[in-house]
């Protein structure tokens, strides 16, 4: 496996993404593994399923990887903690030139989704992502009336049943991007604020409570063929901010 070294402006969002039915070889997964910690090795071996052990074991041989790329360190020196609400924040050993005291502090967020594994990161701004199958059957209207803005439920619900999915995930992986941002997951109210859509396409973001500002950029986009996904990035009265997608195989893959 390669070992890049990555630099990222102030100005920009970052987002790296793999699909798992890309990673097959056995050489590969055996260098994912031996970037595991003990701690993330027993935890895999807890998942009942192969499919969601070999997403683990992806997306945090991804994470750890694109971070110590950044950070300029080996993946062995990249530690995690996480905020009161489950976030995960850097935790460097020893002092990498790039994670110095003083320097600016670099943010991530990471996603997977049966298959797909998205990071985004970003220097100084807060950053969230989030990424779903978008074929994947659910009781939308019954959610979004349960958890939605009573706009979103109102837009879901004058749809046929094809564009209704689409919005769906449309606002909720918005949603979730916006939660994950903020450090707060699901335990943030998710009609504090909302999103107007035409169809599934996002076209304003409105915050309906005085702990929400309209401080954010937000980045829908399509991974494959069956994930769509949405970023959210800190950013001063919504000002639109450049988010480049790199590609995990063509990078840190050796072929």
């Amino acid at each position: 496996m390669l070992q890049p070294r990555h630099a990222i402006a102030a100005e920009e969002v970052h987002v790296w993404h793999l699909l798992a039915e890309h990673v097959a070889d056995a050489p590969m997964m055996d260098a994912m593994h031996a970037l595991l910690s003990p701690d993330e090795r027993s935890r895999m071996a807890r998942y009942r399923h192969e499919s969601d052990r070999l997403l683990y074991l992806l997306s945090r041989g991804l994470m750890r990887t694109v971070l110590a790329s950044y950070l300029g360190c080996s993946c062995d020196d990249v530690r995690y903690a996480n905020n009161a609400f489950g976030k995960p924040t850097l935790h460097v050993v020893g002092t990498p030139v790039a994670y110095a005291p003083g320097s600016p502090s670099l943010h991530f967020n990471l996603t997977h989704s049966r298959g797909a594994i998205a990071l985004a990161v970003s220097l100084e701004r807060e950053v969230g992502i989030d990424v779903e199958l978008r074929q994947r059957s659910a009781e939308y209207l019954v959610l979004a009336e349960r958890y939605f803005a009573e706009s979103e439920a109102r837009h879901l619900r004058g749809l046929n049943e094809q564009d209704r999915r689409a919005a769906f995930f449309a606002i909720w992986t918005l949603k979730e991007a916006f939660v994950k941002a903020i450090g707060r997951g699901l335990s943030f109210p998710l009609d504090a604020f909302c999103f107007e859509l035409e169809l599934n396409r996002l076209i304003a973001f409105k915050p309906l409570a005085d702990s929400v500002t309209c401080d954010w950029h937000f980045h829908q986009f399509d991974l494959g063929e069956h994930h769509c996904g949405a970023v959210a990035v800190q950013s001063n009265g919504g000002a639109a901010v450049p988010i480049q997608f790199r590609d995990w195989c063509e990078v840190f893959a050796i072929r």
